[in-house]
């Protein structure tokens, strides 16, 4: 017997750096699709949303290029790759296709982020 694939099934497919360096190219943060699957593996490795939140901070005051030359973005050897993945992805976009609210979008974008982990937790309860 074959169960369907839940959306959460479908979330974990979505490339989540790819959307964000190609929303981030024209000044965006990534939609709501990638957003809730950056949270689904938040969560599944544990993240703490104060430690994204953090991060949001880290980006917001010293820029995204600055938070992804950080040996450990998140607590962990595993949220810190995944961290990195994300923070490599926007650091990818040239500094010339950048919106002029680069950092911020980022900032915003991981404390959405946090927001997905945090809500998952309170449903979890």
């Amino acid at each position: 017997m074959t169960y369907p694939r839940t959306d959460e099934d479908e979330l974990r497919h979505i490339d989540v750096p790819a959307e964000l360096a190609a929303r981030l190219q024209v000044g965006r943060a990534p939609g709501g699709e990638a957003t809730v699957a950056a949270g689904l593996a938040a969560d599944r490795l544990g993240t703490q949303p104060r430690s994204l939140t953090f991060l949001a901070e880290v980006v917001r005051r010293g820029g995204a290029d600055y938070a992804g030359t950080l040996p450990e973005p998140l607590p962990n050897p595993e949220q810190a790759a995944l961290a990195a993945t994300w923070l490599t992805a926007a650091n990818s976009v040239e500094v010339s296709e950048r919106g002029p609210d680069h950092d911020e979008t980022v900032a915003r974008w991981l404390e959405n982020v946090a927001l997905v982990v945090a809500a998952r937790r309170r449903e979890a309860r």
